[in-house]
């Protein structure tokens, strides 16, 4: 499409496009590096924020799954963590399932609202 802009244009001032499709492909050049920057970057930068949050859990934390439950981890080990629902309820979960570590009340709106 922005191609077919490009050579409407230099038909307009009647002028032939020069290259042919040398032209073309260094028009989709920057539109690769546009998409680069606006999608595939912060898509790393939150899959890395993601793993680090998820090599980071220990003990005591509270947590919320990717289900809505939210719980206390009671145990951790290398791809297993055991969540405690209450008294008599701890359900294992494997390090993935963890959608959120959540500090205080704000955090836990936001979890909700990221979900």
């Amino acid at each position: 499409m922005l191609t077919e802009l490009f050579s409407t244009l230099l038909v307009a001032d009647g002028g032939a496009p020069a290259g042919g499709m040398g032209t073309q492909f260094l028009i989709l050049i920057p539109l690769f590096g546009l998409m680069y920057f606006l999608i595939i970057r912060p898509q790393k930068n939150r899959q890395k924020q993601i793993q680090e949050m998820l090599n980071s859990l220990k003990v005591g934390d509270k947590v919320m799954t990717n289900g809505g439950a939210i719980g206390v981890i009671t145990r951790v080990s290398e791809q297993i963590v055991r969540v405690s629902f209450g008294e008599r309820l701890e359900i294992d979960f494997v390090r993935s399932a963890i959608a959120n570590v959540i500090t205080d009340e704000n955090s836990l709106k936001e979890a909700a609202e990221n979900k």
